[in-house]
């Protein structure tokens, strides 16, 4: 049975990706534990990690992938990726940034790991790539179940609504069938073989907000001139 890639919110997200990389159920990525898992729900857990209670490790659906490490949300992940895919990786940073409400210098860095996710090898990424093919998006507008009224939810809602607004007119059917090899390709990509390219995987701290300030430039205090062109404690002598 075909999975539905929901790309609303963190949570569904989560859902979405486990249902297809693990289609029989979590595995340990740092043991390989498939039994002695359970899933992590306290209110300062982040959304999607398990435990193994093997290796008594904590693990996510981003272990082991370009995602991890990162502090942005994965739902700003995929549609990053779904725009990137859409426009054929012709957005701008700019736009991307206004319509995911993140820095143009997060929106930059986006682009540039996704490109460098992408231009791997497929052949390095075949032996990765455990899934099966029928996945499909669910590009639809917000049900009230998705909308868990937590923290961040209506920013949630907010840039889904210009995600599917700038999707206005592009998304087809053939734009999600790029997404979903896209998003496979991400998934499969090791970072190791990014860093292996020469690819910089040192995490930046990518925090959410609007447009970065521009950094202060060093102020130079300009000379007060007097008669003749001259400064004025030169004019003064």
């Amino acid at each position: 049975m075909p999975n539905a890639i929901r790309l609303q919110n963190e949570r569904v997200v989560h859902l979405s990706l486990e249902r297809m990389v693990w289609p029989s159920g979590p595995v340990c990525p740092h043991c390989g534990e498939a039994a002695r898992l359970g899933r992590l729900n306290g209110l300062s857990t982040p959304i999607g990690a398990w435990k193994c209670y093997s290796c008594r490790k904590p693990f996510t659906i981003r272990n082991g992938t370009i995602f991890h490490n990162s502090h942005v949300p994965l739902h700003v992940w995929l549609q990053a990726l779904y725009l990137l895919t859409a426009t054929r990786q012709k957005m701008g940073s700019q736009r991307l940034a206004q319509t995911l409400g993140v820095s143009v210098r997060t929106a930059w860095h986006l682009k540039q790991k996704i490109a460098g996710g992408l231009a791997v090898s497929p052949l390095e990424v075949a032996c990765y790539a455990p899934w099966q093919h029928g996945d499909m998006v669910m590009r639809c507008e917000f049900l009230d179940c998705q909308v868990d009224g937590g923290p961040g939810s209506a920013s949630c809602v907010a840039r889904f609504e210009r995600f599917m607004a700038a999707l206005e007119g592009i998304a087809t059917a053939e734009t999600d069938t790029l997404f979903i090899q896209a998003l496979r390709r991400l998934l499969a990509t090791r970072p190791e073989r990014l860093e292996e390219a020469g690819e910089a995987l040192t995490e930046v701290q990518l925090e959410l907000g609007l447009l970065d300030d521009e950094p202060a430039q060093p102020r130079v205090r300009a000379a007060s001139f007097g008669g003749f062109g001259m400064p004025v404690s030169q004019a003064k002598n």
